[in-house]
C-alpha cells in the first residue's frame, strides 16, 4: 500500500468553525457545591477528635423552651488555658436571653486527675445558674459532687463570673 494515498487523510484537520454536535453547559457549577461538600466533611471529621475544643452553638429565637444550647465542652488537662471567649459569650447571651444553656469545662488536678464542672442555666429560673463540680475522680481529694447555685453571670477573661454563688451542697 502506498503510505502517500493515506497523507491527505492523516493531514486532514477540521475547520474551526466546526460546531460539536452537542453542547452541555451544566444548569449550575459544581464547584461552589464540591467546595461546600469538602467544608463540611472537613468539619465533620474534625469534629470527631477529641481536641478538646468544641464549637459552641449559638443561640437562636427558633429554639424551644425545651432545648438546651450546648455552648461547649472543653477539657484541658494540666493547661492553664481559659475558656474560649466564644462559648463564655454563649452561655452569658443565652442565660440572659432567658435560654436554656450547657457548658462543660474539665480541668486536670496537679496529679492529672480530671475534674468536670457543668454549668446550667435552668428554664425555670434562667436568671441563676447550676453549677456541678464532680470530684468523684480525683484520687487526692473529697471525690464528691458538689452544687452550687450562681447569679449575675457575666463574661470574664477566660472565665465565667459571677456576682453571688450559693455555699456548695453535696
Amino acid at each position: 500500500m502506498d503510505i502517500s494515498a493515506l497523507k491527505p487523510l492523516l493531514d486532514h484537520k477540521p475547520p474551526l468553525s466546526r460546531k460539536p454536535l452537542f453542547s452541555h453547559k451544566p444548569l449550575f457549577s459544581h464547584k461552589p457545591l464540591f467546595s461546600t461538600a469538602l467544608i463540611l466533611l472537613t468539619l465533620t471529621a474534625c469534629a470527631g477528635r477529641d481536641s478538646g475544643l468544641a464549637v459552641p452553638a449559638a443561640p437562636s429565637s427558633a429554639t424551644s423552651s425545651a432545648t438546651v444550647i450546648d455552648c461547649g465542652t472543653f477539657s484541658f488537662g494540666l493547661s492553664p488555658q481559659g475558656i474560649p471567649d466564644l462559648a463564655i459569650t454563649c452561655f452569658v447571651n443565652a442565660v440572659r436571653a432567658d435560654r436554656r444553656a450547657r457548658l462543660l469545662v474539665t480541668r486536670s488536678t496537679d496529679e492529672g486527675d480530671p475534674i468536670p464542672v457543668t454549668y446550667l442555666s435552668d428554664q425555670d429560673d434562667v436568671a441563676e445558674v447550676r453549677v456541678e463540680t464532680d470530684s468523684r475522680q480525683d484520687n487526692f481529694g473529697t471525690q464528691t459532687v458538689t452544687h452550687q447555685t450562681c447569679s449575675g453571670v457575666s463574661a470574664g477573661a477566660g472565665e465565667l463570673i459571677f456576682k453571688r454563688c450559693s455555699d456548695p451542697t453535696g
